[in-house]
């Protein structure tokens, strides 16, 4: 695994290196593309990371809460079940352009809201599908047990549904999470509520060559180094601790 990282970056610092070369008007070298941060300012670049972080990462939360409660209302009813699944189908056929339009026309372009609805409404699918076939699976297991101890709907979901769903939980939030991330810049970018996504756009408007690359490459190594050293080794954890 750690050979393949190295591999990549050897493959993607070559491949760099060699369209500057080739093409020194349009993509900035490495070297340049490094010293934007200082000129841009450290404080400016700490502050975008954080605030995409934050974006991402409340907007998956309101996803995740929004699943854990929509898979406890599905214990109460099948009718609202088939909701559920219509329900997923359309969030996920709605085009994250048109929820980031929505959001902004409705809470403005300066607002955190906005990135962070944007962000909901894309990791949400992710959540509820693993949430409604995990649950709906693990039902079908040990359904003769539940029968016999006939818990409450609340005591089947705290007791059963929830620890019994925790491994495919944890690998969904981790394809979640980088949805987010990825979506949250998108809808950044159309605002200007700051972040990575808003300082991506910006360099670009102004034509600043070693700031669209500076950006897009701390994006890239805030996702890898949330997948990698976080949610990776939370993934690993977990399926250990369940088996």
């Amino acid at each position: 695994m750690k050979r393949g990282w190295l591999y990549l970056f050897l493959f993607a610092v070559g491949s760099w290196v060699a369209l500057a070369r080739l093409y020194p008007t349009l993509i900035p070298g490495i070297g340049e593309t490094l010293s934007f941060y200082s000129k841009a300012g450290y404080d400016l670049v700490l502050k975008s990371l954080l605030l995409t972080l934050y974006h991402s990462l409340l907007g998956f939360l309101v996803a995740f809460g929004l699943t854990g409660g929509a898979i406890l209302l599905s214990l109460y009813s099948e009718e609202f079940r088939a909701f559920l699944n219509s329900l997923n189908v359309f969030i996920q056929s709605v085009s994250v352009l048109i929820w980031t339009i929505i959001f902004i026309m409705i809470f403005g372009v300066t607002s955190s809201i906005a990135p962070i609805l944007v962000t909901a409404m894309a990791a949400f699918p992710a959540l509820l599908s693993a949430g409604i076939s995990s649950s709906r699976n693990l039902l079908e297991k040990y359904r003769p047990l539940v029968v016999l101890l006939r818990p409450s709907k609340l005591q089947l979901y705290r007791h059963f549904i929830v620890p019994g769903t925790l491994p495919e939980m944890v690998s969904a939030s981790r394809i979640a999470i980088g949805i987010a991330l990825r979506i949250s810049v998108v809808a950044e970018a159309f605002g200007s509520a700051g972040g990575i996504g808003y300082q991506l756009v910006y360099s670009y408007d102004l034509g600043i060559k070693a700031g669209v690359f500076a950006w897009a490459l701390l994006l890239i190594l805030l996702m890898v180094t949330v997948d990698q050293l976080i949610l990776g080794r939370l993934e690993e954890w977990v399926r250990r601790w369940y088996w």
